[in-house]
């Protein structure tokens, strides 16, 4: 076991709470050791002062030349900046007055499209003219026959060429909007590199200043044994220099790269838009020449789908015939089979009456014997007939409705063939200027070389098949076959 020792501060309560009140608390030997105690504790403090104020004084020198060695790399810097920034903003400005040429030259452009998108509005009102004529067929009859597809094909060739029409406009109004917004562009950034330009030229200008009073008023009056450089700053001072200039330059060289992109993305927009000028151009004359060979192959498809109609309306009538004599010779053998129906009726009822007699007979007799066989069996090929005969009837019935349905049917497809046949013809015999829609062409003293005068000067081939047909007998020569 250790013995333990009594602290001396525990003894030295202990003592002085023995000793009388009278007596004095401390020793000569505790009076010396406190007062070389406090002796010690200056002498450290002052030390540490002497050095403290030598560091203080050193740092006064570095942070005076610190001071004028940024004020020297910030006037470096901003005059490098102005520098760059008068000559973006002089190539800004050059592609501005180049953009706004473009612009005026793509607004030509545009006009002419319009012009020649109105130019087609006649002719593209003489077809729907003829499209909605035939639309008035019967529904049966609203089919894409030829005709229809010849009359689809130069509606959609001249709403085609207005369309392309159309389509360049926009993309040439796009083009403006583009140009437009790139001019925009252009001058907001001439705006903001020129608001910067004249911030940074003062801000040289204060710095050149506020260099002069800051190296008069800031120099420190104590020398440093050793010396420091004017205008150096230490390297264990301020931020990372290789990190902090990195960055801004490449802060900087975006800058740079954004102005020169904004240049040239305008050039290659101005490009563009020449592109589109030149497409315009040719897209109206193969527009106007499209529009002039679609014309004349309407007229064939509408002869010949008269004579295909005229050919189908004779079948039709054939048909029909054809159909009325199915109808009669069924109700002819509906006839023939009623009446067989009919004549089981004795057989029917002679076996029934005869199973009823024999039911009478006395118990002993009451046997099945081959006459009951031969009743039996006489029944269930009655009835056997009869239902067949009945399956038969029922079947001529539903055939002969079905005739008759068929022949209502060849009846209303003859109908509506004739009136399709009409509207064929009337469509086929139609002269521009003879529609309500209002036509650039419909003058009549003006017949040769333009469309009305076209249609005016050919005969064509229906004209003199179809007079025999006109508006008042052509639902006679449909109902002569009904």
């Amino acid at each position: 076991l250790i013995k333990r020792t009594p602290a001396p501060s525990i003894l030295l309560s202990c003592v002085q709470s023995a000793r009388p009140a009278t007596m004095s608390m401390h020793s000569p030997q505790e009076w010396h050791q406190h007062t070389g105690f406090n002796m010690g504790q200056a002498q450290t403090t002052q030390g540490r002062a002497l050095r403290q104020n030598d560091t203080s004084h050193r740092s006064h020198h570095e942070t005076h030349n610190e001071n004028i060695g940024r004020y020297n790399t910030l006037g470096g810097a901003l005059e490098q900046k102005i520098a760059d920034s008068s000559r973006l903003v002089d190539g800004l400005q050059r592609r501005s007055e180049s953009l706004e040429n473009s612009v005026q030259k793509t607004q030509h452009s545009l006009a002419m499209l319009h012009a020649a998108h109105q130019a087609k509005d006649p002719q593209i009102q003489l077809c729907l003219w003829r499209l909605s004529r035939r639309e008035k067929r019967p529904l049966r009859e609203q089919v894409r026959d030829p005709a229809e597809i010849l009359l689809e094909q130069e509606k959609a060739t001249l709403i085609e060429t207005q369309k392309k029409l159309g389509d360049a406009m926009k993309r040439t109004e796009f083009t403006i909007r583009d140009l437009e917004d790139k001019l925009q562009e252009v001058r907001h950034d001439i705006d903001h590199k020129t608001q910067a330009l004249g911030i940074d030229q003062t801000c040289l200008r204060t710095t050149a200043r506020s260099h002069q009073t800051a190296h008069e008023q800031g120099r420190p009056g104590t020398q440093v044994p050793g010396g420091t450089v004017a205008g150096a700053v230490p390297s264990h001072r301020g931020v990372n220099p290789r990190l902090t200039h990195h960055e801004t330059s490449r802060n900087e060289g975006n800058r740079h790269t954004e102005a020169v992109r904004l240049g040239h993305s305008g050039g290659a927009k101005e490009e563009k838009a020449k592109m589109l000028r030149d497409e315009n151009n040719a897209l109206i004359q193969r527009c106007q020449k499209a529009a002039d060979d679609v014309a004349a192959k309407t007229e064939r498809g509408l002869q010949d789908r008269i004579d295909e109609n005229q050919g189908c309306r004779n079948r039709l009538s054939n048909e029909i015939a054809e159909t009325r004599a199915k109808i009669d010779h069924t109700k002819e053998t509906m006839a023939e089979t009623r009446a067989q129906i009919r004549a089981l009726e004795e057989p029917t009822d002679n076996a029934a009456t005869c199973a009823s007699f024999r039911r009478q007979r006395a118990t002993r007799e009451h046997v099945h014997d081959p006459v009951s066989t031969r009743i039996q069996e006489h029944q269930m090929s009655t009835h056997r007939a009869h239902q067949e005969l009945l399956a038969h009837h029922a079947e001529e019935k539903a055939n002969l409705q079905d005739l008759n349905e068929r022949l209502e049917r060849l009846k209303d497809d003859l109908r509506d063939k004739t009136g399709a046949l009409h509207v064929d013809g009337d469509c086929l015999t139609h002269q521009a200027g003879h529609h309500t829609l209002n036509m650039p062409f419909s003058n009549p003293h003006d017949s040769h070389g333009t469309l009305r005068g076209r249609r005016h000067d050919q005969t064509y081939m229906a004209r003199s098949s179809m007079q025999h047909i006109g508006k008042s007998n052509l639902g006679a020569i449909a109902g002569s076959t009904f």
